[in-house]
């Protein structure tokens, strides 16, 4: 009788470890170039909701967001703080904080925690104007070196495993087709990414239909402020 018991208990674990291990996946991520092996998740669909507004297609206004030289700090610190949220979420063994805490940081937080401190409350008692601008940036500035330190290699093969990029077709979407699902989808009165073909997550069709209507209504309001000015010349 003891002998069944032991036996079923020690299946129910089993069983329970396979659910456990099954939404973890061994990786050999890059550090800095060097193979790095983390226990890792795939985020679901709802997960992923819940880390904020951002967007995996690579519209025309990022790519230009992209390629300049001069971005403000405040852009960089958005995107890195999304990304710090994506890899929190999927990271298990090691931890996003274990693997902070292990890269010998603490003591350069404390300081740079302090300095981020002492600017806020300078910037508390000044009005708008070039001198708070210039002072927030140095703020963002800080805070992208405080909170995001981890090697960007490493950081973009997490997110890219998290967020189930090389399982779906995301990337593959331009504006212009975004553009084409619009007009199709507002004359059939349906949603845009029933007008785009491929392997898509409900996150990934939720972010197809928000951009698709953005550069809709902006292409349309470009094309009638057109036509305006030539009825006007």
């Amino acid at each position: 009788m003891i002998f069944a018991w032991l036996a079923r208990k020690r299946k129910e674990a089993t069983s329970l470890e396979q659910i456990v291990n099954a939404d973890r996946q061994l990786l050999s991520a890059p550090w800095k170039g060097s193979p790095c092996m983390v226990m890792a998740r795939e985020l679901s669909d709802m997960e992923a909701a819940a880390i904020g507004n951002f967007s995996l297609i690579e519209t025309d206004e990022y790519k230009w967001s992209q390629a300049q030289t001069k971005r403000k700090w405040s852009e960089v610190l958005a995107y890195s703080e999304m990304q710090v949220k994506i890899c929190k979420a999927s990271l298990v063994s090691p931890t996003y904080d274990e693997i902070f805490k292990a890269v010998g940081k603490a003591s350069f937080n404390s300081e740079v925690k302090e300095q981020i401190q002492h600017i806020n409350k300078l910037l508390d008692e000044m009005k708008e104007g070039p001198a708070r601008q210039e002072l927030e940036e140095v703020r963002d500035s800080l805070v992208v070196a405080w909170e995001i330190i981890l090697p960007q290699d490493f950081m973009s093969y997490v997110v890219a495993f998290a967020l189930k990029l090389q399982k779906t077709d995301i990337k593959k979407v331009t504006e212009d087709m975004l553009y084409s699902a619009a007009v199709l989808a507002a004359r059939g009165h349906k949603a845009p990414h029933e007008y785009i073909h491929g392997v898509f997550s409900q996150f990934n069709i939720d972010d197809i239909d928000a951009n698709a209507w953005h550069i809709y209504d902006e292409r349309v309001a470009k094309l009638r402020e057109e036509a305006k000015a030539e009825r006007e010349e």
